[in-house]
């Protein structure tokens, strides 16, 4: 008897390669007597379950990484229950659906632009919104701070000398 593929694919839609989410669930979930003899599971159970179980597929995860997510960590008392044990492991430790990272845009550079400081001309890129260059900025700073602090001549007491910041004339303690 010949069969007309064209003829079954209008009568029963496209015939797939590959075995659908449901089946690989069920397979996986039957496959798991052979691994331990407490997780025994009928055809009927592994049909209910497999809906859970699907889930997992549809977020990336293959048939092996399921089935090493339901036999890992076992209770140390054993499984009561196939079915309930699956089926909590199946809710419980279901992966968060997988996000897409958000497309990177590198940030641009800012433009050369000349630098502001006293001496040869010169560009420099700023990172933020500086107008001369690091080097030149580090040449004023060092200037600026290389030179020892001026020393007052004598020692003032603590009032002479706020008052001589505060601009406020004071007078000595036994003067009146």
């Amino acid at each position: 008897m010949q069969v007309d593929i064209h003829n079954v694919q209008a009568r029963f839609g496209p015939a797939e390669d590959h075995e659908t989410a449901q089946g690989r669930a069920e397979r996986v979930l039957l496959s798991l007597r052979h691994s331990r003899r407490e997780l025994h599971l009928g055809v009927r159970e592994a049909a209910k379950l497999a809906v859970e179980a699907v889930k997992w597929l549809e977020r990336g995860l293959s048939e092996s990484d399921l089935r090493h997510a339901l036999l890992a960590e076992r209770p140390a008392e054993g499984v009561r229950s196939a079915v309930g044990f699956l089926r909590y492991r199946l809710a419980q430790k279901l992966p968060e659906p997988h996000t897409p990272i958000e497309s990177y845009e590198p940030v641009r550079p800012h433009d050369l632009i000349e630098c502001q400081a006293p001496g040869k001309k010169h560009t420099f890129r700023p990172l933020l919104d500086e107008t001369e260059c690091t080097p030149c900025r580090l040449a004023a700073a060092n200037a600026m701070y290389s030179e020892a602090p001026s020393r007052e001549s004598d020692h003032l007491p603590w009032r002479e000398r706020l008052a001589r910041i505060n601009a406020t004339p004071t007078a000595l303690p036994g003067e009146a």
